[in-house]
């Protein structure tokens, strides 16, 4: 009886994640404590675990080293804490709320899209942010979609052509949602897990078409931003998605000279950063106080390599334990392509999307452990 109820705890945690980060945060929390009393005392971490926790733990500790971070932030990482606890055995109630949460999330954006061009006379509330702000940001909608994707391709339920048809849908939703660097992670992870299930030749007219499609589709669509200057970014004129991102990483680097080893603190990165945006009248960030675009760099400049360390430490111990199949191959190039190219982790949302992806993940290509349950 606990574990339906936890399953339903974690479906509804999984479906309110793109519109309310504090009721999916409860439910989740809900299930995490409902896990621990049904396991009667049987409860036994498994390697995954530790990779999650040691993050949190980097996090609290570097209060010993730095300046110390607030209660807000210690509760928007707690995530690492109770998503293991609230997922263990239950990949079906996640898998499953990602899908009924895709369709709900697909069906409340396009919906919304048609009522405001209807009152505006215009397809602007189609176009980038104007379509994402109805839920949440277009980086996390992307991957979010992005795995109710994966979770939809692997379900048996539904009929080939509802699947083909709600896949499209998800598609259309993530293109119009304009977050290029998240399409480009969730699309080469796709194409690398594609790939590894049949032969290059019979899918490569099929992947040459999605591609040229994709990229048609990013340099037509209309936005306030172009992908920017690849070359020449001058921190005056930097608005592009390109050009932006090397002068926050530039920013981010000036303070991880000045403290490599300790960081400035998580709370203190964004300040610093505001301070490095105007020595440089880097007026985009300034209007914007923009993060660092690259979560490696953020966190760096927040907690260290002392910080960094004890989190590599455990997610080193989960690395060797696993057995490297094209899904979790998949899931790790889309993680890793995101954590260079956006601050992931810097909200709540992101940080359960990114713990519970790795979760669901990576214990299905673990080795058993001798003695252990999981």
């Amino acid at each position: 009886m606990e574990r339906l109820i936890t399953a339903y705890l974690v479906r509804a945690a999984v479906i309110l994640m793109p519109w309310w980060d504090l009721g999916s945060g409860i439910a989740f929390a809900a299930a995490a404590l409902l896990s621990l009393a049904s396991a009667r005392g049987r409860w036994r971490a498994i390697p995954v675990d530790l990779a999650l926790w040691s993050g949190f733990a980097a996090i609290a500790a570097s209060a010993l080293w730095t300046s110390a971070p607030s209660f807000e932030t210690l509760l928007r990482w707690s995530p690492l804490i109770y998503v293991p606890l609230a997922m263990r055995r239950q990949q079906r109630a996640w898998s499953g709320g990602l899908i009924v949460g895709g369709i709900v999330l697909c069906l409340g954006l396009l919906g919304n899209g048609v009522l405001q061009s209807i009152k505006a006379e215009s397809l602007s509330p189609f176009l980038y942010r104007n379509f994402a702000e109805f839920a949440h940001q277009h980086i996390y909608l992307t991957l979010y979609l992005g795995l109710a994707a994966a979770a939809l391709s692997a379900d048996t339920w539904f009929p080939p052509a509802l699947r083909r048809v709600m896949l499209l849908l998800f598609a259309l939703a993530v293109l119009l949602a304009g977050s290029r660097m998240g399409i480009a992670a969730v699309s080469v992870g796709a194409l690398w897990w594609y790939l590894g299930r049949t032969t290059l030749r019979a899918v490569l007219p099929k992947v040459l078409t999605a591609c040229a499609l994709i990229a048609l589709f990013l340099v037509v669509l209309p936005s306030e931003r172009g992908l920017g200057k690849f070359l020449n970014a001058d921190p005056y004129w930097a608005t592009g998605s390109v050009d932006s991102r090397v002068v926050q990483a530039k920013a981010a680097w000036r303070l991880i000279e000045q403290q490599p080893l300790l960081g400035y603190g998580v709370d203190r990165v964004q300040p610093e950063l505001d301070l490095v945006y105007r020595d440089w009248n880097y007026r985009f960030g300034i209007k914007r106080q923009l993060n660092v675009h690259n979560q490696v760099l953020q966190l760096w400049a927040g907690i260290g390599l002392v910080g960094m360390g004890i989190w590599l430490i455990g997610l080193a111990y989960c690395v060797t334990k696993l057995s490297w199949n094209r899904g979790t191959q998949a899931l790790a190039i889309t993680v890793v392509l995101l954590l260079l190219t956006e601050s992931m982790l810097e909200r709540a949302m992101g940080i359960v999307l990114v713990a519970s992806a790795i979760y669901h993940s990576l214990p299905r290509g673990m080795g058993k452990v001798p003695g252990r349950r999981t």
